[in-house]
């Protein structure tokens, strides 16, 4: 039996157009205060507003962006009975209303702004003349979804729209539900992004979509300086100046010096700072802190396996700087990998730190996107969507795709929905991705026994240490607590594929396919060329070479998701406050003998980080194409509840 719950909007328009310049009057109304039910059997559907009539006087044909910060007229529905119900939002025109709906400017939520008239047709009842779909979805028992509705006079309309000039528009605001069953969590991320299509429809939109640019972020943002007033202090080890000669690759003095600037420049696309004028110094002989002005981005010394010193300036590329006001320094001990101690120095600078503000400024480049796996057609979600959260086994996780086999990816994302930073990180630890990154062989999700060729070393038999990080807290959280049998055995793509280099030797440079497609080529795929890199539990489609079917997100899945090596992004729903391993390589470079995964950075953009440090580690797991949802559309504060 279907159910109608009717909130009644008057909405009266008046405008007039004079000299160019348009003059209008909006009152919208409720006619009823009290809730609106209406039950029958066992469906029972709730209305209830939420929020004072929208009234605006002396409005006029506004821009959309305006329009969206409206004060919203906000409303709840709510399932109160015990079987799932399908439920469809409209916006009904009177037949009274004389203003056309091509005139209106309506956004539900934080949907994209659209003409009433561009909202999909429904049947009208009788006593209507037109009804608008604005979104359905689907309750389970005792859920509730609140709606923020706004409305104002689209920008289009001109004084060349003589048809708008003194009508009247008038609506009312409707809930249809019907009963339904428990639906899948792969149809229901399809239709959450077009709720009006049926899920073939909805894929034949989604695949309409142009190829996103990949070279640049999604969202695109525009960034502004932000000189800060705050107080720092960052700190430059180098190679002591007594030690000269002493230890391999400190050969000259300006080697233990920093790197200060006079003057820097700031770039809007990107959000990054360059100082432009480098000089090294001893920034301690420096007396004029206070009448002059010298800025600082990094500067330090790494210790390769061999014991090498790699003493490394940076002033490109700064996600901030810091504006010094003094310096000091200490004497400092620096142990390597082999256990060897250098004597180094540690200047500690003080001073202010700049960094940035960031601005949404596109939104197009967001929802979900279609392109090819190795199982067939992928639908992944980009930049910065809101609707992609599930509840699973006791912790959240954001939908990264529907997989080619249509099972579901998902990126843990902590064991609370406002989990940020370190908390995002199972057991809020972080881990080396190896604790060796003297081979290039150590890029390895499994690596082999002997290193002595390229066919060996990818002969997946000894497990990375982040792998058996992911091991022990699967065996402990999924198969322990008995939810092993809704995960899918879909492929992990670990590549180490060539682009120059063999792989192998520790004298030439390695570059992996994988940089080379983030840096250079900016094509991100999520087709995996190598039979020995497609990780799996089983043989069927994969390497078989996995314990348990868990892994970690790709730097092709951090593209595809709207991350870029140049661009800082920090609205992208992969993004952390805290830095965390990708499953893909990076390079082998002879100059500092270590080889480097790539990894999203805690600044929002994706880097290298030598495969022996420690960063975050957020698991990747995929649901069975069959998991069914009982609650929840997608949001923080509702999300999806897998059975």
């Amino acid at each position: 039996m279907t159910q109608k719950r009717w909130i009644v909007i008057g909405i009266s328009t008046f405008i007039i157009l004079m000299i160019g310049v348009s003059y209008a009057y909006w009152h919208v109304t409720k006619s009823q205060e009290e809730t609106n039910q209406i039950a029958s059997g066992c469906l029972d559907i709730e209305l209830v507003s939420n929020s004072k009539e929208i009234k605006l006087e002396n409005a006029y044909p506004i821009l959309n962006s305006e329009g969206v910060k409206l004060s919203p007229y906000t409303f709840t529905i709510t399932n109160t009975c015990s079987i799932f119900a399908r439920y469809e939002l409209t916006l009904n025109i009177l037949l009274e209303s004389t203003l056309k709906s091509q005139y209106i400017a309506a956004v539900l939520d934080q949907n994209d702004v659209k003409k009433l008239s561009e909202y999909e047709e429904a049947e009208p009842l009788t006593g209507y003349q037109e009804s608008r779909i604005l979104q359905s979805g689907f309750l389970a028992s005792n859920e509730s979804v609140t709606f923020d509705l706004r409305l104002w006079i689209d920008e289009s309309v001109t004084i060349k729209d003589t048809e708008a000039m003194n009508r009247i528009f008038q609506g009312k605001i409707g809930v249809t539900a019907t009963p339904s069953q428990y639906r899948t969590l792969a149809d229901t991320i399809l239709q959450n992004e077009y709720p009006s299509l049926s899920v073939e429809q909805a894929k034949n939109q989604i695949k309409s979509k142009p190829i996103p640019d990949f070279s640049k972020p999604a969202p695109f943002i525009e960034w502004q300086e932000n000189p800060g007033t705050d107080i720092v202090t960052t700190v430059a080890i180098m190679p002591h100046p007594n030690k000269v000669g002493e230890y391999q690759g400190f050969t000259n003095i300006e080697q233990s010096y920093v790197g200060l600037s006079n003057a820097y420049t700031f770039d809007p696309e990107t959000g990054k700072y360059t100082l432009t004028e480098l000089f090294l110094v001893d920034p301690t002989t420096i007396t004029d802190y206070d009448t002059k002005d010298y800025y600082f981005c990094s500067a330090g010394t790494w210790i390769n396996a061999d014991d090498m010193m790699n003493p490394y300036q940076n002033y490109e590329n700064c996600s901030e700087i810091y504006k010094v006001t003094s310096v000091t320094k200490e004497d400092y001990e620096q142990t390597g990998l082999s256990g060897t101690s250098f004597q180094m120095i540690q200047y500690i600078l003080i001073g202010n730190r700049y960094n940035q503000i960031e601005f949404e400024s596109d939104r197009a480049d967001k929802g979900l996107f279609m392109a090819l796996d190795d199982d067939g057609e992928s639908y992944y979600y980009r930049g910065s969507v809101s609707n992609n959260y599930v509840k699973f086994a006791e912790f959240y996780w954001r939908i990264i795709r529907l997989n080619g086999d249509g099972s579901i990816r998902l990126l843990y994302a902590g064991d609370s929905p406002t989990a940020s930073g370190r908390e995002l990180s199972l057991d809020k630890k972080r881990s080396a991705y190896n604790i060796q990154s003297n081979l290039p062989g150590y890029v390895g999700y499994k690596y082999g026994n002997s290193f002595d060729t390229y066919q060996n070393v990818i002969k997946n038999e000894q497990d990375s240490t982040i792998k058996t990080v992911l091991d022990n807290w699967y065996q402990k959280n999924i198969i322990e607590k008995g939810y092993h049998d809704r995960i899918a055995d879909s492929i992990f793509c670990n590549d180490r594929e060539l682009q120059s280099g063999d792989g192998v030797s520790t004298t030439q440079n390695t570059n992996f396919q994988t940089n080379q497609r983030l840096v250079e080529e900016k094509s991100p795929t999520f087709e995996c060329h190598q039979e020995g890199d497609r990780f799996t539990v089983s043989e069927k489609k994969g390497n078989g070479s996995l314990t348990y079917p868990i892994g970690l997100i790709t730097s092709d899945e951090l593209q595809f998701a709207g991350m870029t090596n140049k661009y800082i992004n920090k609205l992208s729903y992969v993004y952390s406050n805290e830095g965390y391993w990708s499953m893909s390589s990076g390079r082998f470079s002879i100059s500092n003998g270590s080889v480097s995964m790539l990894y999203l950075t805690s600044n929002g953009y994706v880097s290298s980080n030598r495969c022996h440090y420690e960063n975050g580690v957020r698991a990747v797991i995929n649901l069975k194409p069959s998991a069914v949802i009982i609650s929840g559309n997608g949001t923080v504060n509702n999300p999806f509840v897998v059975e």
